[in-house]
Formats: structure tokens, C-alpha cells, sequence
């Protein structure tokens, strides 16, 4: 693996340079992608009804990679804990150590994955709306399934060329060069970030840009349920792809200008790039439950203290648990409003279900 951490470590002035304020920093975002994962997996889980969608199971995947991504922030020195902090390493356990954790493997293989699901979650939404005959041929639970197998497999062989760059001495892990050239490392270094993030964004965006299109040029009525879901839907899915190619872009983009000569920043800011793309893994459950009706009722059902207006004093408090319970069962009671963002007009109308 090729990425800007590993030219930004390699000076010991770079990580002091970094240092507690960086290492705070990417310590904070660690702390809400794991925890705004995990509640986002437990929504899922506890609505397992939401898994017979197959856009659901590949926001499960997606929260999966983020809080892993969250978990390993931790885990890999010079992040959030300093190395001089983690024990000494010895023998094959802390070469493996070096190898697959200090040199940022397992973080960024997390970074690809996502990628790669944003894109098959574009892709699903293009079928569902373009050609919903196609639809559950193309999105059977089968073939979702190898998808996603083929997500994590591409994801970690594709990162692999990052595994001989790191080596355990004396203890601690230190960068070492590629066993190849240095021209052969930038060839490597372009073929990856082409593979692993513009090519998979221009799928996306195309993918987003023809729903779009199509959605925009269809009649929308009071009847028509199956539309205006099918929009709302697609406007989540495409805030969710918007701010993982806002995150990820600078990072990618400016380690090839550096590798390639083209423009060479001072090296805290590829530490502050790095901190942009990790930052993505903690922005999608606020994106579900502030762009989605179902996602938001589901994260206050496990999620106790919600704050609500006190109109007599005029402050914020946490709601009342009896009338919280009250709220929810008027959802629940309300049909169609299971349906991702769908919202009833009245008892009598259901919606339509949404791919």
C-alpha cells in the first residue's frame, strides 16, 4: 500500500510536528465513527426487517468498514496513541504487527471498502430506478452477497502492495522502501489511487448524475409514494457518496502530485489530509438519521435523551421517556412509514414498497 502516511512518518520531525494536537484530533474522530457505527449497526440489527433491502445490507457493510476504521485509528501508532507509548515488539507477532497494522494497511484497506460499497450502493440505486426489471436478477441476496465478498477481497489485494514497506527493529517498527524502484513506485502509486478511488467515484457520480436525471424528468403526485421515496432515498445515498469523495480526494490527489514532483506541500499537511479522509468514516450515521425519516426514529429508539423545545421555559431537556414511548407507538401506528422515507398522509393510504 501507497499512501501519505507512510512519506509523513518517515521524519521523526514530521510526527512531532503532528504531535498531541494531531494525535487528539484523529483520537476524536476515532471515538464518534466507532460509536456512531456501532449504534448504527444496532439499529439495523434490532429492525431486521430493514436487512430485506438490499441498500440497507450495503449501509451495514458500510458501517462496518467506518467503525473498523475507528477501531484501528486506535490500534495503529502515530495516530491517536504516540509508538513510544505501545510496548516493545519482538519476534514474528510484532513483525506481523509492523507489517499489517503500523503501516497503515488494515486503515486504509478499511478506506477502499467503502469506497467500493458507496459505488455498488450508486449501482443499486441505478438499477432500482433505470432498470427495475433487472433489478432483483442484478441485486439477488446471492449475488449482493459475492459483491460484497468481492468488496473486501479487492480491497485487502489491492492494499497488499503496502506490506513490505515496514519492518520491526529493536523493538519498534520503522519504514523501509519498496523492494522496487522508484519509478515502478509511482507507476504502482497512480494504477492504485486510479483503481481503488477515481475510478469508482466517476461510477458513482455517473450513476447519481443519470437517477437524477431520470427521477427529475418524472411526474410526481400525491399518489405517486413510490417516486418521492425512490428521491429521498437517492438524496441519502448520494450526501453519503458526496462526502466520502470530499474527504477522500485531497488525500489521494495530492500524495500522486507530491510523488510525481508536481506540488510538494509542507508535510503537516498530508497529516491534515489524512485526518480529512479518516473523518468520513464518522459522518454517515448523521447523515441517515438527519436525511432519513426511518433511520432517525430507529436511532432515538436506542438513544434514551432526546433533546426536545420546552415551549413553557423555554430551554432545551431531555424528553420524557412515557412520552417518547408515546411517540414511537404513533409511528408505528401510522402506516407505510417503514418505507424509507416515506411519510403517511393519512390512515388510509399505504405506501408502495421501494426497491
Amino acid at each position: 500500500m501507497v499512501n501519505s502516511t507512510n512519506n509523513s512518518t518517515t521524519n521523526s520531525d514530521v510526527v512531532k510536528e503532528g504531535g498531541p494536537t494531531m494525535r487528539a484530533l484523529f483520537g476524536v474522530v476515532a471515538g464518534l465513527s466507532l460509536v456512531g457505527n456501532l449504534l448504527l449497526c444496532i439499529v439495523i440489527l434490532r429492525r431486521r426487517t430493514m436487512l430485506t433491502k438490499t441498500y440497507n445490507i450495503l449501509i451495514f457493510n458500510l458501517a462496518i468498514a467506518d467503525m473498523l476504521t475507528g477501531v484501528f485509528l486506535f490500534m495503529t501508532p502515530g495516530y491517536v496513541i504516540a509508538q513510544e507509548s505501545f510496548p516493545l515488539l519482538h519476534g514474528n507477532s510484532g513483525d506481523i504487527f509492523c507489517r499489517i497494522v503500523f503501516s497503515t494497511y488494515f486503515l486504509f484497506c478499511f478506506g477502499k471498502a467503502s469506497n467500493a460499497t458507496v459505488m455498488c450502493l450508486a449501482i443499486d440505486r441505478w438499477y432500482s430506478v433505470i432498470k427495475p426489471i433487472r433489478y432483483k436478477i442484478a441485486f439477488g441476496k446471492r449475488r449482493l452477497l459475492g459483491y460484497i465478498a468481492l468488496i473486501w477481497i479487492s480491497s485487502a489485494f489491492t492494499e497488499a502492495i503496502g506490506l513490505s514497506i515496514t519492518k520491526l527493529e529493536n523493538g519498534r517498527c520503522k519504514w523501509v522502501d519498496p523492494p522496487y524502484d522508484y519509478n515502478a513506485e509511482r507507476v504502482f502509486l497512480l494504477v492504485h489511487v486510479m483503481v481503488t478511488f477515481y475510478i469508482p467515484s466517476i461510477v458513482t457520480w455517473v450513476s447519481f448524475a443519470q437517477i437524477w436525471y431520470n427521477l427529475s424528468h418524472t411526474t410526481i403526485n400525491n399518489q405517486n409514494h413510490d417516486i418521492r421515496a425512490k428521491k429521498l432515498l437517492v438524496r441519502m445515498c448520494a450526501l453519503a457518496a458526496f462526502f466520502l469523495t470530499l474527504c477522500w480526494f485531497p488525500t489521494e490527489t495530492f500524495f500522486v502530485l507530491k510523488k510525481f514532483n508536481v506540488l510538494i506541500l509542507p508535510d503537516i499537511w498530508y497529516w491534515v489530509f489524512n485526518l480529512l479522509g479518516m473523518f468520513n468514516s464518522c459522518i454517515n450515521p448523521w447523515v441517515y438519521c438527519l436525511s432519513n425519516k426511518q433511520y432517525r426514529r430507529e436511532f432515538q429508539r436506542i438513544v434514551p435523551i432526546v433533546l426536545s423545545w420546552n415551549e413553557q421555559r423555554g430551554s432545551w431537556r431531555p424528553t420524557h421517556p412515557t412520552n417518547f414511548r408515546q411517540k414511537v407507538g404513533a409511528w408505528d401506528s401510522t402506516m407505510g412509514v417503514q418505507n424509507m422515507g416515506i411519510e403517511a398522509n393519512d390512515s388510509s393510504k399505504n405506501a408502495a414498497s421501494v426497491n
